[in-house]
């Protein structure tokens, strides 16, 4: 999987791919690089420099909130032994 790292600044490119990021505290090695194919970076990179440019961020609050909640309630539903639970509507 290609990891678009050369499309971010080269100070934060290096988080989505795996490695020791804090030589002090290396239990906490990522061995699967950023995580979720290392779109974190990505999203955190694009939402700053949206702030920077004083635009809209490509992703906005709304589609933000439907990933986010869709997340938890996966999760919420995996606790309860995969009960039903209602992902809310935000858009």
């Amino acid at each position: 999987m290609k990891d678009y790292a050369s499309r971010l600044p080269k100070e934060i490119g290096r988080f989505i791919r795996p490695g020791t990021y804090d030589d002090a505290n290396p239990h906490l090695t990522f061995k699967t690089g950023g995580g979720h194919g290392g779109s974190h970076p990505h999203l955190v990179h694009e939402f700053v420099r949206s702030i920077m440019e004083k635009r809209k961020p490509r992703i906005d609050a709304v589609t933000a909130a439907d990933w986010t909640a869709a997340g938890i309630c996966a999760h919420q539903s995996a606790m309860r032994n995969g009960a039903l639970v209602v992902v809310p509507a935000f858009g």
